[in-house]
């Protein structure tokens, strides 16, 4: 009993000498498809064989023919027979041929690559390319050049068609090798012709930054390196993790107010501008070797794994509050705090006052670690004192921080309700300058309040 992966090559004839021994040697031998100019070679040789075309048009998935494939190969191979196993091009492209190949003793001759041979037509280098069959399933992200095979009718040459628009725009132009000769078309027109067959090749090659329709993370950072570079931008060269700190803050704050606007146009935008400030500070690590991008990512992975214990471990949580429960659980356990001075603590300085206030109390309580009652009463308390003398900046911090710790502890956000405030009272004020406007007054001597109830009024 012996397995043989054989690539018969693109062309007939290309099958190798030794290759050719074993197809002879062989009581069994199974063809990937017979549709292809490398098997009209066998039959011409006389070479007895049987091919799993029908499986294709059985198979509801590229995922369950392989699956298929692989069955029938190795039932055959349990009846003590020697088995080959040919596919067009190289065994390395083939997904059925690379899980069989991990069998123990299994001899290969590779062939012919179609992926090397369409490089080759084009005079592009095959380095560093992508390569994938036109029935996989699975392409997140992909290198260029990009080379598509088996792209054997219409509607895998549509479905490829849709999935790159997305990618890379549809009027970019892409090479088609069908029937033989390679064609320069517009992406939109990939699934336009006849002919369509295992020998059909789609490659992409690489484009300039300037013509590209549609951009990706990498391209990001592509431009970034331009900018920092010694020909690029002088103001982004001179930028440092320092100078820009605070623009990541502007962002973050222009990025809120479109979600609070419910703009998506302006959501696009501002999301793109926070997402270059952390390019930004990922590159200047970089360039100090510190971290990369990927480094932050696969971080940021990490955390979602350990801190959703619930999800990914053995923990529960039945609602959105205990789920925040287990994550703040998962967190300390992960910063290693000693004690309810590290946890209170570790907030940031530069969070806005409302907000770390808010935020500190939220843990001191949780932590058993607040000083005192916080009660109406104690507001009232230290709202006189507040016009008494004395230390005046001490008594309106703690009136302040207690005034947010009750409106927390009300189950609202002070942060929001302030600012919601603020809009609401602009809006009052607009109201009641254009009535006075209308009215050719001004502020001077007028009771404001009353003014916006008699507006008020139907």
């Amino acid at each position: 009993m012996s397995l043989t992966l054989i690539g018969l090559g693109v062309n007939a004839g290309d099958v190798s000498v030794s290759a050719l021994n074993a197809l002879n040697e062989a009581d069994v031998i199974f063809l990937r498809t017979e549709k292809t100019a490398s098997a009209a070679f066998l039959k011409e040789h006389g070479i007895k064989y049987t091919s799993f075309d029908e499986l294709y048009d059985s198979s509801r998935t590229f995922f369950s023919l392989v699956k298929k494939i692989v069955k029938s190969v190795k039932s055959e191979l349990k009846t003590g027979k020697n088995v080959v196993y040919a596919v067009d091009g190289a065994v390395s492209e083939d997904s059925a041929a690379a899980q069989l190949s991990s069998i123990k003793g299994v001899s290969i001759h590779e062939g012919t690559s179609k992926i090397c041979r369409a490089l080759s037509l084009l005079s592009l280098s095959a380095k560093g390319y992508t390569a994938v069959s036109a029935y996989s399933e699975d392409l997140k992200d992909f290198s260029f050049p990009l080379v598509v095979f088996d792209l054997d009718s219409r509607i895998l040459a549509s479905r490829w068609k849709l999935f790159l628009f997305d990618k890379l725009g549809e009027e970019l132009p892409v090479n088609l090798l069908i029937g033989g000769v390679f064609k320069k078309i517009p992406l939109y027109e990939l699934d336009r012709f006849d002919g369509y067959d295992y020998s059909t090749v789609l490659v992409v090659e690489s484009i300039e930054l300037t013509k590209k329709e549609r951009f990706g993370v990498r391209d990001l950072f592509d431009i970034l390196y331009v900018l920092r570079s010694p020909n690029g931008c002088p103001w982004d060269k001179a930028q440092t993790p320092y100078s820009i700190r605070k623009n990541m803050i502007e962002e973050a704050y222009e990025l809120v107010d479109a979600l609070n606007l419910g703009d998506d146009d302006k959501i696009k935008e501002e999301i793109g501008d926070v997402l270059m400030q952390a390019a930004f500070h990922t590159l200047f690590a970089e360039e100090r070797g510190a971290f990369d991008r990927k480094d932050v990512v696969s971080e940021l992975c990490k955390k979602l794994i350990t801190r959703h214990t619930h999800v990914f471990g053995s923990d529960d949580a039945a609602d959105g509050e205990a789920a925040l429960e287990v994550w703040d659980k998962n967190k300390q356990k992960e910063k290693g705090y000693g004690g309810a001075f590290d946890y209170v603590s570790a907030l940031p300085s530069s969070f806005p006052a409302c907000m770390r206030a808010e935020k500190t109390y939220k843990r001191a309580k949780k932590s058993g670690a607040v000083f005192g009652a916080v009660t109406p009463e104690v507001i009232y308390r230290l709202a006189s004192e507040l016009s008494a003398k004395g230390d005046k900046e001490v008594v309106a911090g703690k009136f302040l921080f207690l005034a947010v710790a009750l409106v927390s502890e009300s189950g609202d956000f002070a942060e929001e309700a302030l600012s919601q405030y603020i809009d609401d009272y602009l809006k009052k004020l607009r109201a009641v300058e254009n009535k006075l406007k209308a009215d050719g007054a001004t502020f001077n001597g007028v009771d404001v309040e009353r003014a916006y109830d008699e507006i008020k009024k139907p």
